[in-house]
């Protein structure tokens, strides 16, 4: 065998061994990357779900809380008596009694701005007299002393309904004669400013 003979069965085997450890290679690597991106696949898809699924409880969520949140401002915005009456009687003792004034007012029957009107007209809504004795309707000439403001409220809404409303006496003008008789004589001021804080409340 010749030198040359040699040389190219060399370079037969070289050719022969590095492919070889080619194949060899691809043998042990394919099935890595084919494992590899198998995983790969499955936890983006896994990643895809969860994320579908926060959003779609994340948007039961919302849609849930934003009925609740519609029911609750429902509720709220249902009866505004009671807001404008807080608003009317800002800054009073009253003030902190509006829906309690306006429950009354609607268990006996009564315009629910006569009890607040009233007290504005007497005392300023409680402002100016004692507040130990709750009379900001100058009931009895103010000589009347009740237990708490519930009670006033509850004593002023039933004798209204009882002793006016119920005998047909339903305006400021008709309530003023018994309520205010010596207004009568002076012009009937006393049911003119009843009036205006009727007026005054429906703007609020």
């Amino acid at each position: 065998m010749t030198p040359a003979q040699l040389n190219v069965i060399v370079k037969i085997y070289r050719f022969m061994a590095k492919n070889l450890v080619s194949l060899l290679l691809w043998f042990i690597f394919t099935p890595i990357l084919l494992i590899s991106a198998i995983f790969i696949t499955a936890k983006q898809n896994a990643n895809q779900s969860s994320l579908e699924n926060y959003a779609s409880v994340a948007s039961n969520e919302f849609e849930i809380n934003n009925n609740i949140e519609g029911q609750v401002l429902n509720a709220e915005i249902s009866d505004l008596r009671p807001y404008t009456l807080s608003k009317f009687l800002d800054k009073t003792p009253l003030a902190p009694y509006s829906e309690y004034i306006v429950e009354v007012s609607d268990k006996y029957g009564i315009d629910y701005r006569l009890i607040p009107a009233i007290a504005m007209k007497e005392s300023g809504g409680g402002v100016t007299i004692d507040q130990s004795t709750h009379n900001a309707w100058g009931w009895e000439n103010g000589i009347t002393n009740f237990s708490s403001w519930e009670s006033a409220i509850e004593t002023v809404g039933k004798t209204l309904k009882k002793n006016y409303i119920a005998k047909g006496l339903v305006t400021p003008e008709q309530i003023m004669v018994v309520y205010a008789p010596p207004q009568v004589e002076t012009g009937g001021k006393w049911a003119q400013d009843i009036n205006l804080f009727f007026s005054q409340m429906e703007s609020l």
